[in-house]
């Protein structure tokens, strides 16, 4: 693991591991990697947003650079216009899901792609390594059409038609309410929005895409049967359907169902529920696994051609309409792959294998230690062949994640069990 950045970017409390200062270094590296040209610069709505941004700004036009400043809109957003426009790169200052008193900085290359981790090495060499100011000194300017230019390629790359539609929209009190109503309403939607006002420090608190209980709430005793939550930076979605919350993995075989899919792929992660791979197969189509982490499945799918991608956590990639996780450009897809001349069809969920989660706080040295490498050796060889152990360190929290998957649900639970009492053992 580099540094400082994780699975997605540098993200950190703000005040603690996160502040002005390291945000001007990352602005002046930025300048000293990627040369001369424009970075394009967008926020969620938090709080420490603005002087997070202004210090990222100083930093790259002190390194000589060119700031453009898009305001407050969702993640992808920076990514298709950077692409679009030809700039160096983009920069979003957002924490994504995380609580509002957390921020971060995610970096695109010029292809509206995230950074390798090769490239966040550099970067991080130049943050330790400060070069010195440029002698020709950048400029910064607001691209004032940005939201209308995002709008428009949503309702360009969905191609839907949505009249007479009703869908009820949560955003989490972050970046999706800047767009997210206006590109379904384009699309002839009925919409209902929430928690759309820019209050950052209620952002993801309660509602988003980590709450969608909030949204599903809200549609109980009314005739919306379609209900979606983004999280703060909107490159995450939750689904809701029927007062029910749709798992990650069917939503993204939903999307799947309507689509032309290269060489019949679709991308996951190792955290994809089996159910999903099997289903897939029996579709005449191929799950492929990466690394737990969008970039991943980006990097993966951009290499071979592929055209969707997603986790279960919420982060669905169709390619080319966009280069990183859309919250909004996945909620349009889903109503698409569903509703057909003017009714909604029915919702496929998959017959999930049984598969749990913990997440514990613990150094990153945990995962290295000669009596954790055991048990996951152990307990490995018990799972197989038809269940599933993951141990990683978390690149966005200090936690360790173990995932467990077996078609007995007492076996998952007892795995777990295992790890939590070790892992906190650890701690003592």
């Amino acid at each position: 693991m580099n540094k400082y950045f994780g699975t997605d970017g540098i993200r950190g409390k703000y005040g603690d591991n996160l502040d002005a200062a390291l945000a001007y270094k990352t602005g002046r590296a930025v300048a000293a990697y990627f040369g001369q040209g424009e970075a394009y610069i967008a926020r969620d709505t938090r709080v420490s947003g603005p002087e997070i941004e202004e210090a990222l700004v100083k930093g790259i036009t002190d390194g000589g650079m060119n700031a453009v400043l898009l305001g407050v809109i969702p993640t992808p957003a920076v990514a298709v216009l950077s692409l679009r426009d030809k700039a160096t790169c983009g920069i979003m200052v957002s924490a994504s899901h995380n609580p509002p008193e957390y921020n971060g900085i995610k970096i695109f290359d010029g292809n509206g792609t995230k950074l390798t981790e090769e490239q966040e090495g550099s970067i991080e060499y130049y943050i330790d390594n400060q070069p010195q100011q440029s002698k020709d000194r950048g400029s910064s300017r607001v691209l004032c059409d940005a939201h209308e230019r995002y709008v428009q390629n949503l309702v360009s790359a969905a191609s839907a038609d949505l009249s007479g539609l009703k869908v009820r929209l949560d955003c989490g009190y972050g970046a999706a309410g800047t767009v997210a109503k206006e590109a379904f309403s384009r699309l002839g939607a009925q919409v209902e929005i929430e928690n759309c006002s820019g209050r950052g420090e209620k952002i993801n608190c309660g509602c988003g895409a980590l709450h969608p209980d909030y949204v599903r709430n809200s549609n109980r005793g009314t005739d919306c049967r379609l209900g979606f939550a983004f999280d703060g930076d909107a490159d995450r979605l939750s689904v809701v359907v029927n007062d029910e919350i749709i798992d990650g993995d069917s939503v993204l075989y939903n999307i799947s169902r309507e689509m032309e899919l290269h060489e019949n792929i679709v991308v996951g992660t190792i955290l994809s529920n089996s159910a999903l791979e099997r289903q897939l197969a029996e579709d005449g189509k191929r799950l492929v696994r990466t690394p737990v982490g969008d970039k991943y499945i980006c990097d993966l799918m951009f290499r071979k051609g592929y055209s969707l991608g997603g986790e279960q956590s919420g982060h669905y990639i169709v390619y080319p309409a966009a280069t990183t996780g859309d919250g909004i450009l996945s909620a349009i897809c889903f109503c698409k792959s569903l509703y057909k001349k003017g009714k909604l069809g029915k919702v496929l969920k998959l017959p999930l294998v049984p598969q749990k989660a913990i997440a514990e706080y613990a150094t990153p040295d945990i995962v290295y230690k000669p009596e954790m490498v055991a048990l996951v050796e152990k307990y490995t060889e018990a799972l197989a062949p038809h269940g599933r152990l993951i141990v990683r360190y978390s690149g966005t929290e200090p936690k360790v994640r173990v995932m467990v998957e077996s078609e007995d649900a007492a076996v998952v639970d007892e795995v777990l069990r295992v790890f939590k009492e070790f892992i906190r053992g650890q701690k003592r």
